[in-house]
């Protein structure tokens, strides 16, 4: 088991009132600044991603509800060859990424201290980057678009976002079937994990306009369409299980309402997961799924004798040799 962080609970605005502020919306945190600043306030909380500071005068703004689900299509790493390759664009200043197909826009330049989960949140609802306010902690599926796993240490574009730690990021998605858990990334592979809120990791804010619907799938002839993502997907699984190049095959000999079938990428693959729910997806589109591991195509970066799977009782990624046998649902 790891240490408990040590990590101080020093608040990343101006104070206590600030990190209450944060919760409550801009006026609140207009009142807050009013008081004498603690001098314990961090002031990295604030700063502009460049490495100026600005976030002690901006107001720090209400936290948005996270995207439980993808409302934009997913992104696929240039590398892969596959689908919607990642387009990142530099704003002028250098200090903000976005991507043209997620439509999300990104701090650059982190922060390189650690932020407990609390912390992590207020730090990015007082950011301000280039005089823009409105940032929040990324959730679970938005922060799993920036992962390229065809690399490693970080995996993740280096071009777009240097000197990223290849270490755990938060998201503000709490594990539904575990209240005490929070979804995390980690980009030293990639790999999508959870922790309990009492330990202190890195953090990267996200600023977007665009909402999950309450409803986004269509369903017809046996196939599951996904109106954000634009994927069309397998609604019934195979009963057997198979071997990753097995489950490869399988889906490219697919007829199902016709051909162009594949096995998903691991990031495709996680905006099935519905995490709410065990089994982690939509029931009603896709019935009689387990809470089980789920082939995608993404081989590990670092060892080709593996390949990457979502396990869907909560959510989470896992590698697993190419022999083991999983479950397998189609993409096109």
């Amino acid at each position: 088991m790891r240490p408990k962080s040590s990590f101080s609970s020093r608040s990343p605005c101006l104070g206590h009132m600030a990190c209450v502020a944060a919760l409550l919306g801009a006026a609140a945190c207009d009142h807050a600044r009013s008081a004498p600043e603690s001098p314990d306030a961090v002031a990295g909380a604030g700063a502009e991603a460049g490495g100026g500071t600005a976030g002690a005068s901006a107001a720090c703004q209400t936290p948005a509800a996270p995207n439980a689900w993808a409302a934009w299509v997913m992104p696929n790493p240039a590398a892969s060859m596959l689908p919607n390759p990642v387009s990142y664009r530099l704003s002028s200043s250098g200090n903000q990424v976005t991507d043209d197909v997620s439509g999300l826009t990104w701090q650059r330049n982190v922060d390189a201290k650690t932020f407990g989960w609390d912390e992590a949140k207020t730090y990015c609802a007082c950011l301000s980057i280039d005089g823009v306010a409105a940032w929040r902690l990324p959730s679970r599926i938005e922060l799993a678009t920036l992962v390229d796993w065809t690399t490693v240490s970080p995996s993740i574009d280096t071009s777009a976002f240097p000197a990223t730690a290849s270490e755990n990021f938060w998201t503000s998605s709490p594990v539904g079937s575990d209240e005490g858990l929070v979804y995390l990334v980690y980009f030293d592979n990639g790999h999508t994990t959870y922790a309990t809120t009492d330990y202190s990791y890195h953090t990267r804010c996200v600023r977007s306009s665009a909402t999950a619907p309450a409803e986004r799938y269509s369903l017809e002839n046996g196939s599951v369409y996904d109106t954000q993502t634009k994927l069309t997907w397998q609604q019934a699984i195979p009963q057997a299980l198979y071997a990753w190049t097995d489950a490869d095959a399988y889906c490219k000999s697919l007829t199902l309402s016709g051909s162009g079938w594949r096995l998903p990428s691991i990031g495709e693959l996680q905006t099935l997961v519905n995490e709410t729910a065990n089994p982690a997806i939509d029931l009603t589109a896709f019935p009689q799924t387990p809470s089980e591991y789920f082939w995608s195509s993404s081989a590990v970066a670092d060892d080709a004798s593996r390949a990457w799977t979502t396990f869907f009782t909560n959510g989470s990624t896992y590698s697993f040799p190419a022999t083991a046998t999983k479950n397998v649902r189609c993409v096109r």
